[in-house]
């Protein structure tokens, strides 16, 4: 029994590394069948920057089903590349895919759908009534933000969705056989009205010094080329192979356009990891090894706390490796440093939490650490998760970013303040909530945990500064002033005040541990506000990542963090940790000791 408790950690970490390993095995189509993984290794230009058919095909399904699989008419899991060419071929299949979530009742009504488990349905279940999806969606575009309601909303998403859907295949729409001048002046009108839109643009400069253009565009110009661009020949070629099911055409069309890209240096090598990346999903699985690894801090604090604590140690460990390896993935694939948007932040500052309670764990060996860990590489994860709906997660959000020297310095440095405040207001709700709850905290723990509190707050004290400093540089270099009382600078800087407070109130005297950790709660409102509440104003120089749903969540958050800082104002005496508690010198201890 004993050699089994010391070999238990090890078995757990050795169980979920082969679950790892065995999510990271790319993929692969079977013999006799369509290559269409590897065409999902071909590059596209879309949202600013080269990527595989892959990448495009996850993200547009994310933005119409919120998911990077589907499944087809005969019930069958299928990749999302599948859809894509389903979409961009033109085939009949692609209109009978139920990946249309519409969850509103009244849109559901007005489009006369029933409602079904996973509000899931096909563009040919609501094909007569999207005219007046069209009509809706146009009348709320029409309103003031403000006016909106939820109706008004969710029709202008589906209707954004199926502009993606319809603009992903007729871009790619390539006749057979245009026979007459009236066939062109009509392919010539379809496409105009098209141009309007973002389009994937599939085709690659024919010689140097040209740009990509959409599918449609190009065999447009080809028309009237002497020497048109061997790449819609290939492309189109592909396109009709998969549109008619020839697997042989298709595969060897597949061969043939690779070797031409490769003749015009085309960047294989990245495209096809990045495709691999995709497929490996990292991020979402090193947050379920984070769920699964908090599971094991709750059980360890009924029993086995040393065998449980150090077998989620190693367990975040390893999943914070994974983690790592696919931030430094990220930068590979983007060429810029690890945060360009709030989908970036969401990782890193998730990394940041990981990292510093795997060091505050292994100093104080409390189970805390990994804890809060956990929570955060989870949360941030989640978080990362639903940001990633909006598009593509490498999309530079603005032009004033695109500088990878202040990328690397400024950014960097303010999300580590940010992750070092909300670090310690997360082990302050960890402090007050098994303090007051549970017979957990005896001194001991409570002078540990104060002193990682304080600490860490030191930390986020310094990065937090010396990142606004930075960016008040870099606001100088860009717009000429160092500060200009932005929203956003508005928020750092509250952040930097408010640790300083805290820290002059705990070396002044004027509060204790108890106290201390009550007004570092209060530091998780500050970040909040200043990561996510001042992109919600829609002003400044500042206003990029506005998400609708973030102002709800927000709310709830600061809710919460409000009723904990309202727990921790309970009397101490009245603490379970220190009334009555575990032992006569937590009884004695609470009866003499004055804690604000």
């Amino acid at each position: 029994m004993n050699r089994f408790i010391k070999l238990f950690p090890w078995l757990i970490v050795i169980t979920f590394g082969v679950y790892l390993l065995s999510k990271a095995i790319p993929a692969r189509d079977e013999s006799g069948q369509m290559n269409i993984h590897e065409f999902g290794q071909l590059p596209v230009v879309y949202q600013g920057r080269i990527k595989p058919f892959d990448t495009l095909a996850r993200n547009g399904l994310l933005v119409v089903s919120d998911k990077q699989s589907f499944i087809d008419n005969q019930g069958e899991e299928r990749p999302a590349i599948q859809w894509l060419l389903d979409v961009m071929s033109q085939s009949q299949d692609a209109f009978q895919y139920k990946v249309f979530r519409i969850h509103n009742l009244e849109l559901l009504d007005m489009l006369e759908l029933e409602r079904r488990k996973g509000y899931r349905y096909a563009v040919v279940e609501f094909r007569d009534n999207i005219g007046k999806l069209d009509e809706s969606a146009n009348q709320a575009r029409g309103r003031d933000p403000s006016e909106r309601d939820t109706f008004d909303i969710q029709a202008m998403a589906l209707a954004e969705k199926l502009g993606v859907f319809s603009r992903f295949g007729q871009s790619h729409s390539y006749p057979p056989r245009l026979n007459s001048r009236e066939d062109v002046d009509n392919l010539r009108r379809q496409h105009d009205s098209l141009m309007r839109f973002p389009l994937p643009h599939s085709v690659p400069p024919g010689v140097e010094g040209e740009e990509w253009q959409p599918f449609m565009h190009a065999v447009l110009l080809a028309m009237i080329s002497p020497e048109p661009n061997p790449a819609i020949k290939h492309l189109g070629a592909l396109l009709n192979a998969y549109h008619n099911k020839d697997v042989e055409v298709f595969n060897e069309q597949l061969v043939q356009y690779r070797e031409h890209l490769a003749s015009v240096g085309s960047d294989s090598k990245r495209l096809s990891f990045e495709a691999q990346f995709n497929h490996f999903q990292p991020f979402y699985y090193s947050s379920v090894i984070y769920i699964v690894a908090m599971l094991l801090c709750i059980f360890a604090w009924i029993g086995w706390g040393k065998t449980l604590n150090r077998a989620a140690f190693l367990l975040i460990a390893m999943t914070l490796v994974v983690h790592t390896g696919a931030i430094i993935a990220r930068i590979y694939i983007s060429g810029y440093p690890p945060i360009t948007n709030l989908y970036g932040t969401a990782i890193f500052i998730g990394w940041g939490c990981v990292l510093t309670g795997l060091l505050i764990e292994g100093l104080f060996k409390l189970g805390v650490g990994n804890f809060v860990a956990s929570v955060a590489g989870f949360t941030t994860l989640l978080i990362a998760h639903f940001l990633a709906g909006d598009g593509d997660t490498l999309e530079m959000m603005q032009a004033v970013l695109d500088t990878k020297f202040w990328l690397s310095t400024h950014v960097i440095v303010i999300n580590l303040g940010y992750m070092a405040t909300l670090f310690a207001g997360l082990i302050a709700v960890v402090y007050i909530v098994r303090g007051v709850l549970t017979k957990s905290v005896d001194k001991d723990t409570e002078k540990s945990l104060g002193r990682t509190i304080y600490g860490v707050l030191c930390f986020g004290l310094l990065t937090s500064f010396v990142g606004t400093v930075l960016g008040g540089l870099w606001a100088d270099d860009s717009w000429g002033r160092f500060w200009g009382w932005d929203p956003k600078e508005n928020g750092a800087l509250i952040i930097v005040l408010w640790n300083a407070l805290i820290l002059h109130a705990r070396l002044g005297g004027m509060v204790k541990i108890r106290g201390m950790a009550i007004l570092a709660v209060f530091g998780n409102i500050c970040t909040a506000w200043s990561w996510w509440g001042v992109n919600q104003l829609g002003v400044g120089l500042h206003s990029y990542g506005f998400v609708d749903s973030v102002a709800f969540w927000l709310m709830i958050f600061v809710a919460t963090q409000l009723a904990v800082m309202a727990l921790g104002m309970i009397p101490k005496k009245s603490w379970r940790s220190f009334t009555g508690g575990s032992s006569s010198k937590n009884r004695a201890d609470s009866k003499t000791t004055t804690s604000r």
